[in-house]
């Protein structure tokens, strides 16, 4: 628990300073999402905020882990420096494309290299806890945890399409992580800096947005779902069902397999962007984006609620 206040106090503190000036900054150099088609922002918004939201992960995570929680150290807690690794891999790679612009298949290379560096590193899946047993994933560990995570960080940067859309969903998800397993250090270290640097950003995000976080911050912000949703699936930890992390996270993972079964049945190629997400379909349907993001904020929260049940009575 002190671990977690710490590191959120700090991520916040952080995220919440530097956004102005690296608005400023990219306001001065016209690095703007523009809008237009699926874009439906009424006019152009800097999208650099995810280059605060990492600085202020980085600060809490490695701040904090100079504290020592009782006789253990956070810094030997192996799967910390598969996090810090892999999230670095895509802040830089998420950078580049919100400076300049860059490919799909370019970015799908960088997420599935982070996910096996991350892998590689500790970050992984050895098992799955079913209700009947556990199943020892062997040779399939690798790529089951290289597809869970680069299904997370496109999960999550594909719903990014509203003002706190994104940023909202993600901190629900951490918080039921944290209430689900509130005794893993490692877990609630990564959760505390995630959730502070989130709201840290979600307090100029809301709409009517002054800045976007950009690719930057949507692919660091799934990665970290991710991450938590794997250390708490994993043995020595909550050890708990795959299918509570996949509850909570119900909303974004629904919307992205839609969203590629959508554009497969279409004969359109999955990396084409496209306006039939769930956000989309409620704004045809007359709401606005105040009450788009107030709905699915609650059906985020009713989904969480489910998997901290499920999480508790497992």
């Amino acid at each position: 628990m002190f671990s977690y206040a710490i590191a959120f106090l700090l991520a916040l503190t952080a995220t919440a300073l530097l956004i102005p000036p690296i608005r400023r900054w990219a306001e001065a150099r016209s690095l703007f999402d523009e809008p237009g088609g699926r874009k439906v922002h009424a006019q152009p918004v800097p999208r650099l905020g995810g280059i605060a939201i990492a600085t202020g992960f980085y600060l809490g995570v490695t701040l904090t882990a100079l504290i020592p929680l009782g006789s253990v150290p956070v810094t030997s807690r192996s799967d910390i420096p598969a996090i810090l690794v892999g999230g670095a891999i895509l802040v830089a790679v998420g950078v580049a494309d919100d400076l300049v612009g860059l490919s799909p298949v370019v970015k799908l290379l960088a997420q599935l290299l982070a996910a096996v560096a991350a892998s590689a590193m500790g970050l992984a899946l050895h098992a799955l806890a079913f209700p009947w047993g556990t199943v020892q994933l062997g040779i399939l560990s690798l790529p089951l945890t290289v597809f869970w995570i680069v299904a997370m960080v496109n999960a999550i940067n594909l719903i990014d399409g509203l003002d706190g859309l994104a940023g909202g969903v993600v901190l629900i998800a951490l918080i039921a992580f944290f209430v689900i397993a509130p005794n893993d250090a490692s877990a609630t270290l990564i959760v505390g800096a995630a959730a502070g640097a989130t709201l840290g950003f979600l307090v100029y995000n809301l709409h009517p947005a002054s800045i976007i976080m950009g690719d930057a911050g949507s692919m660091l912000l799934g990665f970290l779902t991710a991450a938590v949703a794997i250390a708490i699936s994993s043995p020595g930890s909550g050890f708990l069902p795959i299918y509570v992390p996949i509850v909570v996270l119900a909303l974004p993972l629904g919307d992205m397999v839609w969203a590629v079964l959508r554009r497969l049945i279409g004969g359109r190629s999955v990396f084409v962007a496209d306006a039939g997400h769930v956000h989309h379909r409620l704004l045809s349907g007359g709401l606005n984006q105040r009450e788009v993001v107030v709905l699915l904020h609650l059906v985020a929260a009713i989904f969480a609620a489910v998997g901290i049940v499920l999480g508790r009575f497992s």
